[in-house]
């Protein structure tokens, strides 16, 4: 499709829609970009109908699933204003800018989840098309049926008769196409339903995953960050083990010679309460991580 004929079958002003493909940056309001969206054949991921109350649907059911509890906080996280932003999720009839749409849809990061798809997936369209192939071999066979529907006229039956019993036929004849016809829509309903739910319970599997991902790669470094922490600690512990021991030997050493002067004295009490002061707080930064 062109783009003169999606703005002819549009039903709005060719010009106008034609002047939106000019623009360096389009913002029509939701509605009219769902309509075009739709004259297209196409839906976004995810979305049963094209409607703007439809598609805001979806999006609250994402703040739902990413844990977003106020307004506010989707506020700060879109840069959109806490009153414009509450009155359009509460809104019965919601129609926002485009600009003010895409804005929610980056913030929320789903960027992917809205892309533009087919309106009915190729196996809905082929059960369509078998189900036309049904609708049209009820009409040929009450075609046929009509045709061996009335009898040969007889002297006993007359002309109004014959046309009465033809009318009846007929009548049967398009109940029965009727009936099929919808079950066909019913048929298409409900086919086109499951595939949008299915859509949607991809999506949210697949931020669920990365949500899950995420947690795995910050308990790993967490993980890594203790790892290093705890060799740190077994470290310093070695350490104050070899001036424990060289400390020991010193000890041993003056006591072999008895000769303690007050400044050998006053040396090991500070050494003893270094490595004290050392151990101690080893201890404490090991239970602390803990």
């Amino acid at each position: 499709m062109s783009k003169q004929d999606l703005a002819e079958r549009s039903g709005h002003s060719s010009a106008h829609v034609l002047g939106l493909f000019e623009q360096q940056d389009p913002n029509p309001k939701l509605a009219l970009y769902l309509e075009l969206v739709q004259t297209a054949g196409a839906r976004f991921h995810g979305v049963l109908v094209n409607e703007p109350v439809a598609v805001i649907e979806r999006i609250k059911e994402i703040i739902a699933r990413e844990e977003i509890k106020t307004v506010s906080a989707l506020s700060n996280r879109s840069g959109i204003n806490r009153s414009q932003l509450s009155s359009l999720l509460n809104d019965p009839d919601p129609n926002p800018t485009l600009a003010t749409f895409d804005r929610l849809v980056a913030a929320l990061g789903v960027e992917q989840e809205f892309g533009l798809v087919s309106f009915m997936e190729e196996e809905v369209e082929q059960a369509i098309a078998i189900g036309l192939e049904d609708v049209e071999a009820v009409k040929q066979e009450a075609k046929v049926r009509h045709l061996r529907a009335v009898p040969n006229p007889s002297p006993t039956m007359s002309a109004a008769e014959a046309m009465r019993r033809l009318a009846d036929a007929e009548r049967a004849a398009e109940a029965k196409a009727q009936a099929a016809v919808a079950e066909l829509t019913e048929r298409v309903r409900l086919l086109h339903e499951q595939n949008v739910a299915l859509e949607k319970r991809l999506a949210d599997e697949a931020a669920e995953l990365d949500r899950l991902r995420g947690s795995n790669v910050s308990l790993e470094r967490i993980r890594a960050d203790d790892r290093a922490e705890i060799a740190r600690l077994q470290q310093a512990n070695r350490e104050l083990e070899r001036l424990h021991m060289q400390d020991r030997a010193e000890i041993a050493d003056l006591a072999a010679r008895k000769d303690w002067s007050l400044g050998s004295k006053i040396l090991l009490g500070l050494t003893g309460f270094a490595v004290g002061v050392g151990a101690a707080l080893a201890v404490q930064g090991a239970r602390g991580r803990s």
